[in-house]
């Protein structure tokens, strides 16, 4: 016994010696052919299991909370909520729509314990449509094919019934015929026949008609509803998109946002301007029309409207060298540049340059570094402009860029009160950003130069805390409805112009009263005098800002002098730090009430032109002068 124990205890001290030995040799190994870092990944391969071996991924649509609609695109948050075991595990977000953007998918969690592993994004075939509305039109459209297909077969078969009662009818005349000739025909056997053959064929054509109306309405509405779901999957497949979104948490309830961009949303601000002038008030109606055909309905999401780039991108673009050369007659040449930039450029098309150099690069400039070689070649063709162009045209392109910057590039968000809907559709649709109640200073605009109406225009200060966006303005006048305008790029606190339509009652004429020409020594002088008449209908006193105009020039061989003007010009800063200069004569008149005929306000105003007898005025274009 004692031999048999000591033999075990030296087995069992040998084995362990192998052991030892075996896991040095295996550590060596190791030590000698693997770093620490490597190292540390395999304990953990070995020691956690894997995500989802063994485990069914957790399916959770979420709901849609929020949205924000973007010029061209929306950025979508789903709320998640989901049951999940402690560790590592799958959580799949179904139906996403068909026109997501798969590579702006990404997900986050408030809890600071939940950790976002990764983001996947995946596809899969299926049978039917996910969509709800879509399936139900499937329906729908199932039903109508069954309906009409059942209608054909029982017309098919009402015409198999005609034909074997008309070999009957047939039938029976022959048999008549051959009576006939027997002479065994009778007057009451020829009756009935007839009045059977009318009553048939009558009843027989009723019911045809009758298939036939109802075969065509269930044509029209069959028709209708493929027209509908056209619209609905236009640019869709029978696909569903997944969102596997990998998630370590503690366990339990987990909340997380999912958040993706889709394509097919887009929005434009549009006005009704109300003006009220006895009130001297202009009501500001801001809205917002959406266009959304992103493939999924929103409901009862809180809304934002922005003007900003959804950009996703942390590294910036990258500024490349400029390569410039000389190239024969002394033009500013570089590399990869057209002949149509190193040309003249006339000053007509410098604004029209700008605001498509301007627009382009907002376009790309959200992309970062991805979009590198593309602003690299929007900042040649701006800085070949600076070398290429005459100074003065330079700096009207420039000054075209920061008008162009400042109307499209104001990036403003507008978050909208309450809980909206925005279904997925292919008409537009109308939200609310806000109502403005502003004050407005109301004056009569007369120019008898250009035509004999004469308009109602305000000066509205916008003393909300919203920005106004450049965009078309339906125009209400007293609760009617007088045109349509433009309302510019408006900012807090800043002051805007609109028209409010004509005003039949007040009534401007011009006349040349006199015009005399004189000479003297090599010059001609002519004096002309105007005469404006001011009719007021009106039972109430109005403002009315009456404009005109004598010639001016920048050739100093020609001399223009204004001369008596009753009554004097206005003296508003604005107008003459202007127009005064360039030779716009304006009046500020208060015209009293009921003054017509002998009565009407009358202005009368001369001017002097001198110049070289033996030329003779023309006009000029504002780019001659250049």
């Amino acid at each position: 016994m004692i031999c048999v124990y000591s033999c075990k205890r030296y087995m069992l001290s040998r084995q362990l010696q192998n052991i030892c030995k075996d896991r040095f040799m295996a550590f060596a190994v190791l030590e000698r052919g693997l770093s620490m870092r490597k190292l540390a990944i395999l304990a953990i391969l070995l020691v956690a299991p894997a995500a989802g071996i063994g485990q069914q991924p957790i399916v959770s649509p979420g709901t849609i909370s929020r949205v924000t609609v973007y010029r061209g695109q929306a950025l979508v948050t789903r709320q998640i909520e989901a049951e999940l075991p402690a560790g590592v595990a799958d959580l799949v977000i179904p139906d996403l729509p068909a026109r997501v953007l798969p590579e702006s998918i990404y997900a986050q969690a408030d809890d600071q314990k939940v950790k976002v592993l990764s983001v996947r994004y995946r596809q899969q075939a299926v049978e039917q449509e996910t969509r709800q509305e879509v399936r139900q039109l499937d329906e729908q459209i199932e039903q109508l094919r069954r309906q009409i297909k059942h209608l054909t077969a029982n017309r098919e078969h009402l015409q198999t019934q005609w034909r074997l009662f008309e070999g009957l009818k047939d039938f029976t005349i022959a048999a008549e015929k051959s009576d006939l000739g027997r002479g065994v025909l009778t007057f009451e056997p020829i009756k009935g026949l007839v009045g059977l053959i009318e009553q048939k064929g009558k009843e027989y054509l009723e019911q045809r008609l009758q298939m036939d109306d109802t075969m065509e309405d269930l044509n029209k509405k069959l028709d209708l509803l493929q027209r509908q779901r056209t619209e609905l999957v236009a640019d869709q497949s029978r696909t569903e998109r997944q969102a596997l979104v990998t998630i370590n948490s503690p366990g339990g309830k987990v909340r997380l946002d999912l958040n993706y961009l889709v394509a097919g949303a887009s929005w434009q601000p549009q006005y009704n301007l109300r003006a009220e002038p006895r009130t001297s008030t202009v009501d500001i109606e801001y809205i917002a029309v959406v266009n959304q055909t992103s493939g999924e309905d929103w409901k009862g999401v809180s809304l934002s409207l922005s003007t900003a780039e959804p950009s996703m991108v942390a590294t910036p673009p990258e500024l490349k060298p400029l390569l410039v050369g000389l190239t024969p007659g002394g033009q500013v040449a570089a590399q990869s540049v057209s002949s149509s930039i190193q040309a003249p450029w006339p000053a007509a098309a410098v604004a029209q340059q700008a605001r498509q150099i301007a627009v382009r690069k907002s376009e790309v400039a959200g992309k970062g570094m991805a979009a590198t070689d593309e602003l690299n070649r929007l900042a040649l063709e701006n800085q070949l402009l600076d070398l290429n162009l005459s100074g003065g045209v330079a700096q009207q392109f420039q000054k075209e860029l920061e008008q162009v910057a400042r109307r499209e590039g104001v990036s403003v968000t507008y978050d909208l009160p309450g809980r909206l809907n925005l279904p997925s559709r292919s008409d537009q649709q109308i939200v609310s950003i806000a109502l403005i109640s502003a004050k407005a200073d109301f004056v009569l605009i007369a120019c008898p130069l250009l035509t004999d109406y004469v308009y109602l225009q305000a000066d509205i200060l916008n003393a909300s805390q919203t920005i106004l966006l450049p965009g078309p303005a339906a125009i209400f006048r007293s609760g009617q409805f007088v045109g349509r305008g433009d309302l510019p790029l408006v900012t807090i606190g800043e002051q805007f112009t609109a028209g409010f339509g004509i005003d039949s009652q007040v009534q401007v004429t011009r006349e040349l009263q006199d015009k005399v020409t004189r000479t003297q020594g090599g010059n001609r002088i002519d004096t002309f005098t105007y005469r404006l008449a001011v009719n007021n209908y009106k039972d109430i006193s109005v403002g009315l800002r009456v404009l005109d105009r004598l010639p001016y020039t920048e050739d100093q061989a020609v001399r223009i002098e204004l001369g008596r003007s009753d009554p004097p010009l206005s003296t508003d800063e604005q107008y003459v730090l202007t127009q005064r200069k360039k030779g716009i004569l304006r009046w500020d008149l208060q015209l009293a009430p009921k003054t017509t005929g002998t009565k009407a306000t009358v202005i009368t105003y001369s001017y002097v032109m001198e110049y070289d007898r033996n030329m003779r005025i023309e006009p000029r274009s504002q780019e001659q002068t250049r």
